[in-house]
C-alpha cells in the first residue's frame, strides 16, 4: 500500500504558512488524538479530513459532538492563513453550528474552511462537514484577530 500524498499548498502562499498549518496538527494532541489530516492550504479555504473510530465515538457507534465541534476549529483557522500576517494570531469569540446527520464509525470526513470575510480585527469563516455528498455538519465561526505582540 503507498502512502497517502502530502497536504497540498497553494504555491502563492507566504513561506511561513506551511510550517504553521502543519504545526497546528501535528502538534496539537487533540488533533493527534483525532487522526486530524491536513488535505489542503489556500488563501480563503482549507480541507481536513479524519476517519471516524476509537474513542470519539459514543455508545450508537457514532462520533461524540462535542469531539466534532472541536475538529471544526482547524479549517476555520487555516482558511484564514493567507489573508493574515506573520505577526498576527486569531482566537475564535463565536461559534454556531448544526449537526445535520451523525457521523458514523468508519466514515471519513472531509471538513472543509472557507473565510467569508475578514476585517481590521475581526474575520467571519464557515466550516462544513462531509462524508461523501452528505453534509454532515456546518458551522459559522467569528474570529478576533490580534497582533501577537500585542
Amino acid at each position: 500500500m503507498s502512502a497517502l500524498p502530502g497536504p497540498v499548498f497553494d504555491p502563492g502562499l507566504a513561506g511561513w504558512i506551511r510550517p504553521l498549518a502543519e504545526s497546528l496538527i501535528a502538534d496539537t494532541a487533540f488533533h493527534r488524538w483525532a487522526g486530524l489530516e491536513l488535505l489542503q492550504v489556500a488563501p480563503g479555504m482549507a480541507q481536513v479530513g479524519f476517519t471516524a473510530d476509537g474513542e470519539m465515538l459514543v455508545f450508537g457507534k457514532y462520533v461524540h459532538g462535542g469531539v466534532l465541534n472541536g475538529l471544526l476549529e482547524p479549517p476555520a483557522l487555516l482558511a484564514m492563513l493567507g489573508h493574515m500576517r506573520e505577526d498576527e494570531a486569531a482566537m475564535t469569540v463565536d461559534i454556531h453550528l448544526q449537526h445535520i446527520r451523525s457521523v458514523q464509525a468508519g466514515e471519513r470526513v472531509l471538513m472543509t474552511g472557507r473565510l467569508l470575510k475578514r476585517g481590521r480585527n475581526v474575520a467571519f469563516c464557515e466550516v462544513t462537514a462531509q462524508v461523501g455528498d452528505s453534509l454532515c455538519t456546518t458551522a459559522r465561526i467569528t474570529k478576533s484577530i490580534q497582533n501577537k505582540t500585542s
